[in-house]
């Protein structure tokens, strides 16, 4: 089973998948990121959070690829979210994914990365 959540915050969509990305699940699961993508008011930042992912198959990998070449064409920056020491962390980094695509560990993180940097150093103050 395989569930897909999204989360607006700021300009940035999360969609946090759970379950297995794989030949038999991609289609769907593209097809919703690509929904998403067309769906929103100007995002400027596609977050894909794979904290919850079990699996990740090359072609899952390759799902990825195309819709962060989706986001690209749209003027969308796209970011992974992947926890490190993970089978899916090292799936990506074997992928080549983590080389077109920015990696981060956590939403946090990759919302402060989206920033401007007056708000990262806010962000960082707030602590």
């Amino acid at each position: 089973m395989h569930d897909i959540a999204p989360e607006r915050t700021s300009g940035v969509l999360v969609v946090e998948v759970g379950g297995e990305l794989d030949i038999a699940t991609v289609v769907r699961w593209t097809t919703v990121l690509e929904a998403a993508i067309c769906e929103l008011p100007g995002p400027h930042l596609l977050a894909v959070d794979l904290g919850e992912l079990g699996f990740l198959s090359a072609r899952g990998a390759a799902g990825l690829l195309e819709a962060f070449d989706l986001c690209r064409d749209r003027g969308i920056d796209g970011c992974l979210i992947v926890p490190p020491g993970t089978a899916v962390s090292r799936v990506v980094r074997l992928s080549g994914l983590d080389r077109r695509v920015p990696v981060y560990p956590d939403r946090l993180a990759a919302i402060a990365a989206s920033q401007p940097v007056e708000m990262r150093w806010l962000q960082a103050q707030a602590r």
